[in-house]
């Protein structure tokens, strides 16, 4: 009797929720098309201003749909039966759908808003693969095949298989240079250069500046990635370069970029392609890498509790010098940190408000390969046993209005999901003597990507930077980011007295935006010999307000530079106004 009353509004929820992700969805692949067109015509800031809009869309069509909603959870407050009679309905609705694991995320968010759940809600929400895929190996059109041939020719058709079709300046001519360059890597791998097939997904993979046919080729039963970067010019497209190992391919989909417009129709085997080439990265993050970051949350989140599952060890605090803001844990055995905002602060300028702001910001704008990527989560519990008193006993301390223990759970209302690195202050003390002038050199290198992409990275401790377990340095602690052009680099001005140069208070005026660069040598150059003259080498002009000037006047004048994560064949195109 029950199951027939709650039958019709269960459905009525089914169908209105099936409904918002609809609207959701399409403007989404409405989006992305359009980023297509701005991308041909090399308009970057265009494309970029897309990559906002569609990061901001989820929460409000998840907004929109709760507000249809309300009615119906007005009359049935909370009802358990009539959920579970909306969750079966909705997974009817979406059983022959191609992107069925979407839309479950989709069902998710809304069930999660309503009951305020804390952890995972197993009665209503989907927890994985509920029912098998559709039938057919792939998305309409999304995977072709190449047959074996002559290199040149095979390389010909792969640049005619890109979905909507690319107008090349001289496809022949690229043609015949990805022939030639597939040839070296062979020779310089040992490899014979034979080919047997060629898998390429259609659908073009681009961001601001950055373009990719992304292919995968076989040999001798041997697969390998083969991503083609691209690059539009006023006579056509060119091929800018050519990737053929996993090292390069990782670079490409590091999480330290923004994420990619690839429009997709089934997205599940975009991942499974994108999988066999890269087999280290989670679904969780190939799912982000192609702007699925909310049903990659959900995958990150179901990875963490398998990990969970797997392992025994507890939770300790992140190694490395503690934050001034945040408070970091993590798992030894896991590949992530989890930061969670102090309850107080040791930054007199910091706020709440402000670290949110900033972690946005980042998570939203450009990462241009400098900045680690965050998944902001919110109501995780935890096994208290996983927990070191030790760890327990700080984080409460830190954190507790974010951290409660109830029973035996830990409740974290807020935090973020980060990819553990090794902080640069102890991967100096730990590296060899080439390896950490390598890694002082490219922490250099990342404090000037940032300054011209209009980003400061503020406070330039060695601790706030890291080396990614792909060897990439990036910032990841974003407590005092902004635009570069709200700075006002100075200058000391000379001291006018004796008695000026022995105060330990500024004897100048110092307004709020004001930045001296000379003043950071104490604590961003290295003491060691060797160390101090490779920085000083490559980046001495970091501690001089011409160079931040000069950067400045850069950024003004629309030349935000994209640091590739591959050597262009054009470096010319880096150039706003570039052609070939």
């Amino acid at each position: 009797m029950t199951s027939c009353l709650t039958e019709g509004p269960g459905s009525a929820i089914a169908s209105l929720i099936h409904e918002g992700f609809d609207r959701f969805y399409s403007e989404f692949h409405r989006i992305t098309r359009e980023a297509r067109w701005w991308f041909d015509a090399r308009e970057w800031t265009l494309v970029h201003d897309l990559h906002h809009q569609r990061i901001d869309l989820y929460q409000p069509y998840v907004t929109q749909t709760l507000g249809k909603l309300r009615h119906l959870t007005r009359e049935h407050p909370e009802d358990v039966e009539v959920w579970r009679a909306a969750h079966r309905a909705y997974a009817t609705l979406i059983h022959d759908r191609i992107d069925f694991e979407v839309a479950e995320t989709f069902f998710n968010a809304i069930t999660r808003k309503i009951f305020r759940t804390v952890g995972v809600n197993r009665e209503i929400e989907f927890l994985g693969r509920e029912f098998d895929t559709v039938d057919g190996a792939t998305g309409p059109g999304q995977i072709r095949r190449i047959g074996a041939g002559a290199l040149q020719d095979m390389f010909s058709e792969l640049l005619r298989q890109p979905r909507p079709a690319i107008r090349w300046a001289n496809s022949g001519r690229d043609a015949g240079w990805l022939a030639e360059q597939f040839e070296s890597h062979c020779k310089t791998h040992g490899l014979a250069p034979i080919l047997d097939a060629i898998d390429v997904l259609t659908p073009l993979f681009f961001r601001a500046g950055e373009g990719y046919i992304v292919a995968r080729a076989s040999a001798l039963g041997v697969q390998c990635p083969m991503v083609i970067p691209i690059q539009p010019t006023t006579d056509g497209m060119v091929v800018d370069g050519a990737l053929f190992d996993v090292e390069s391919t990782l670079q490409v989909f590091s999480s330290t970029r923004s994420y990619f417009f690839v429009d997709v129709l089934r997205p599940a085997d975009t991942v499974e392609f994108l999988g066999s080439l890269m087999p280290r990265l989670t679904e969780s993050e190939l799912y982000i890498a192609i702007a699925h970051h909310r049903h990659g949350k959900t995958l990150l989140h179901r990875e963490l509790i398998n990990h969970l599952h797997e392992s025994s060890d507890q939770f300790i605090m992140a190694p490395g010098i503690a934050g001034l803001v945040m408070t970091v844990f993590t798992l030894p055995s896991y590949r992530n940190v989890f930061k969670v905002i102090r309850d107080r602060f040791e930054k007199p300028s910091a706020t709440r408000e402000g670290i949110l702001r900033s972690y946005r910001e980042v998570f939203r704008g450009r990462r241009v390969g400098r900045l680690a990527d965050t998944q902001e989560f919110e109501h995780l519990a935890f096994a208290r046993a996983r927990f070191s008193e030790e760890c327990l006993r700080e984080l409460t301390a830190k954190a507790g209005g974010s951290i409660r223990v109830e029973g035996d759970s830990v409740v974290v209302s807020h935090l973020y999901i980060e990819e553990k690195m090794v902080p640069l202050n102890l991967y100096l003390n730990q590296a060899d003597g080439e390896a950490a002038a390598r890694a002082i050199i490219e922490y250099g290198d990342a404090i000037a990507e940032l300054a011209a992409n209009n980003i400061f990275a503020g406070d330039l401790l060695w601790k706030n930077f890291g080396v990614t377990r792909h060897g990439r340095l990036v910032l990841y602690d974003y407590d005092e980011i902004c635009p570069l052009l709200d700075c006002k680099f100075r200058r000391i001005p000379p001291a006018l007295s004796y008695e000026d140069e022995l105060s330990d208070q500024p004897y100048y005026a110092v307004a709020d935006s004001d930045v001296f660069p000379q003043e950071w040598a104490p604590f961003i150059v290295p003491r060691e010999p060797a160390l101090r003259a490779a920085f000083l080498e490559h980046h001495g002009d970091l501690l001089t307000p011409e160079f931040w000037q000069r950067k400045q006047r850069q950024v003004i004048a629309g030349e935000l530079t994209i640091g590739l994560p591959y050597s262009p064949r054009f470096p010319q195109l880096q150039s706003p106004s570039a052609a070939v």
